[in-house]
C-alpha cells in the first residue's frame, strides 16, 4: 500500500507509539498498526500490524504475510504466466527465432489489466505488432509496456498518473497476436529485461514457529484499533467528464522487434498559479511534529513488545 493509493473518504486509523520527555509529549516515533477502510463498501478493510519476531521485524497483514520492498503486481490478477521472457524463442506466427521481451499473462478478451505499482504514463496508442500499447514509466529508471490490449481505459493519456493496479486497459489480441493475452514487458534504462525478476506480487509469510506470538501481538492492536471512533463518511466529489487522446507509434515495430518505437513528447498545456499555501497545522503543546521515513520509523521501534522506546 502507497500514500497515493488513498481516495477521497477513505478512513484510516492509526496505532501509534509517542514519546514523553519528562512526563510531557514530545513526538512520534513509529506506527504500531493501522487500519485502511475504503470509502468503497464492496472494497475489504485492511489491517497492517508491526511485529517484532526472532529474525524479523515488519509490517503483516492479519494473515501473516508481508510484501517484500517495491510492491510490484503481477498486471493481471490471477492469471497463469503462458509464455516467460526468452531471447532465443521460436515466434509461432513468424517461424524464425525472434527474442521474446516479455512475460505473457492468458486471459479472457475484455479482462482488466492494472498498472504494475504506481507511475506515469509515457505512450498510449497503436504500436505495429504490439497492438493497443501503454507504456508505464516508474521509478528507478523501469518501464514497463503493456501490449495487445483491446481498448484503453477511458480518459487515459499521456503524462496522467497512474497508481499500482489501476485499470489502464483491458487484455486483447490487437496486433501480431495468436488470442487473447497481454504481453507484459520491462526495461530499465532502455534496456528489455525479465519482467519476473521484479518479484510480482512477493510476499515474505511468517513461519508457523512464530504464528501464535503473532496472533497475540495481533489481539492487543485490534483492541487499541477497534477502540478508535471513525469518522462520518464524506460527501461524494461531482464528477467531471474526461475524454481519452492517444499517441500512435510506427506501424511496423513492437515489443517482439529489436527496436521498440520511441513516443513523441506529449505537449506542454498552460498550467494554473498555484494556490497560496496554507499555514501547518500547529504541533500539540510542547510537542514537535516529525515526518520519518519506514527505516526510520523501525530503527526507532523499541525490540520489546511494551511499546516503550529505548533509551
Amino acid at each position: 500500500m502507497d500514500l497515493e493509493e488513498l481516495k477521497r473518504g477513505d478512513v484510516i486509523r492509526v496505532v501509534a507509539q509517542g514519546i514523553t520527555v519528562l512526563g510531557e509529549w514530545s513526538r512520534y516515533a513509529g506506527v504500531e498498526a493501522l487500519e485502511l477502510r475504503p470509502a468503497d463498501a464492496s472494497a475489504k478493510p485492511l489491517r497492517v500490524y508491526f511485529y517484532r519476531g526472532p529474525q524479523t521485524r515488519a509490517y503483516y497483514d492479519a494473515n501473516g504475510r508481508s510484501p517484500y520492498e517495491g510492491g510490484w503486481r503481477k498486471p493481471v490478477k490471477d492469471a497463469p504466466i503462458t509464455s516467460h521472457f526468452n531471447p532465443k524463442r521460436m515466434h509461432p506466427i513468424l517461424h524464425k527465432i525472434v527474442a521474446h521481451t516479455g512475460t505473457d499473462f492468458g486471459a479472457a478478451a475484455g479482462t482488466p489489466v492494472g498498472a504494475s505499482t504506481y507511475g506515469t504514463i509515457s505512450f498510449i496508442g497503436p504500436a505495429g505488432p504490439s497492438g493497443n500499447l501503454v507504456k508505464i514509466q516508474h521509478a528507478g529508471g523501469i518501464e514497463t509496456g503493456y501490449a495487445h490490449l483491446s481498448r484503453f481505459a477511458e480518459g487515459l493519456k499521456v503524462g496522467d498518473h497512474v497508481t499500482r493496479l489501476q485499470t489502464i486497459g483491458y487484455v486483447g489480441s490487437t496486433g501480431r497476436s495468436t488470442g487473447p493475452h497481454l504481453h507484459f514487458t520491462a526495461k530499465r534504462d532502455g534496456k528489455f529485461f525479465d519482467a519476473e525478476t521484479l518479484n510480482l506480487d512477493g510476499m515474505r509469510v511468517l513461519p508457523p514457529s512464530q504464528r501464535d506470538d503473532f496472533a497475540k501481538v495481533k489481539a492487543k492492536y485490534d483492541a487499541l484499533l477497534d477502540s478508535i471512533p471513525a469518522p462520518q463518511p464524506l460527501a461524494a466529489p461531482p464528477t467531471e467528464p474526461a475524454s481519452a487522446t492517444t499517441e500512435s507509434a510506427p506501424p511496423d515495430e513492437g515489443p517482439d522487434e529489436p527496436d521498440e518505437p520511441e513516443p513523441a513528447a506529449a505537449p506542454e498545456t498552460p498550467r494554473a498559479a498555484a494556490p497560496e499555501p496554507t499555514p501547518a497545522a500547529p504541533a500539540p503543546q510542547n510537542g514537535n511534529p516529525i515526518y520519518l521515513t519506514d527505516k526510520d520509523l523501525q530503527k526507532l521501534q523499541s525490540t520489546s513488545d511494551d511499546g516503550e522506546v529505548a533509551p
